[in-house]
């Protein structure tokens, strides 16, 4: 079927429109900031990727020779853009205006949790029967610590070090292990692909990287668990957010 003509340009406007004026309402823009200060400014708050915001940036000018440029005899622009383009503007304009959420993109998850008075032995069968390699300690509705396989380690090679023998009984004395490193971040369940990136890629105040992302209703760490998240669910949260 034969595309109307200017159908594209239509589009291709329409999209550039409304990414224009989303920048313009976040960032409260002055009638006198154009794209570029847009695009440059969105990308260091991190409203765009800085794929996006050069994209955005050279999408200016072509949108400068639709709205301006010549047409020909049928009212079709010379400056007409390819399909691909118009596509990939609409998809910047989708992730900004409806930015993926971690939740959507991963799915929801069953998380198991412990708790502090757990058999540690119980927890170890837990973790050699699946590909579970952080498990939240909860005591109560209370977050308290997060159990991983780092801290496991040391606490086999402190006790072994004793008397050759494992003499911890419960999750709170292997806890013990946990050095300020072994640490998590709470998310709300809203929270964006890029928002859970951003808090697993980018350091604390301490130079810290946490461990996990942990998603609850609010963000809180006195709720309830909806979906864990770690370095392994990187890749598709950079995929769906574009990073």
């Amino acid at each position: 079927m034969t595309e109307p003509t200017g159908q594209r340009a239509t589009e291709f406007l329409a999209a550039f429109n409304a990414i224009e004026q989303e920048l313009r309402d976040r960032l409260r823009a002055k009638d006198s900031d154009g794209m570029s200060w847009l695009s440059r400014k969105a990308g260091e708050r991190r409203l765009l990727t800085p794929g996006d915001a050069g994209d955005l940036q050279e999408y200016s000018q072509l949108r400068n020779a639709i709205s301006h440029g010549e047409y020909t005899d049928d009212l079709r622009p010379i400056a007409d853009p390819l399909p691909e383009t118009v596509a990939h503007l609409q998809l910047i304009r989708n992730r900004l205006l409806d930015p993926p959420t971690a939740l959507g993109v991963l799915g929801n998850q069953e998380v198991r949790t412990v708790s502090p008075g757990e058999d540690i032995r119980e927890v170890l069968h837990i973790i050699a029967g699946t590909d579970i390699s952080q498990l939240p300690v909860y005591e109560g509705r209370q977050y308290v610590g997060l159990l991983t396989t780092n801290v496991i380690a040391r606490w086999v090679a402190a006790d072994l070090g004793d008397n050759s023998q494992l003499d911890a009984r419960t999750v709170r004395e292997v806890l013990e292990f946990a050095e300020s490193s072994d640490f998590a971040v709470f998310l709300p369940r809203t929270a964006t692909a890029r928002e859970t990136i951003d808090a697993l890629t980018h350091p604390d105040t301490q130079k810290r990287l946490p461990v996990v992302a942990i998603l609850t209703e609010h963000g809180k760490d006195s709720q309830a668990p909806i979906r864990v998240v770690g370095n392994s669910d990187l890749m598709e949260l950079v995929k769906a957010a574009g990073a």
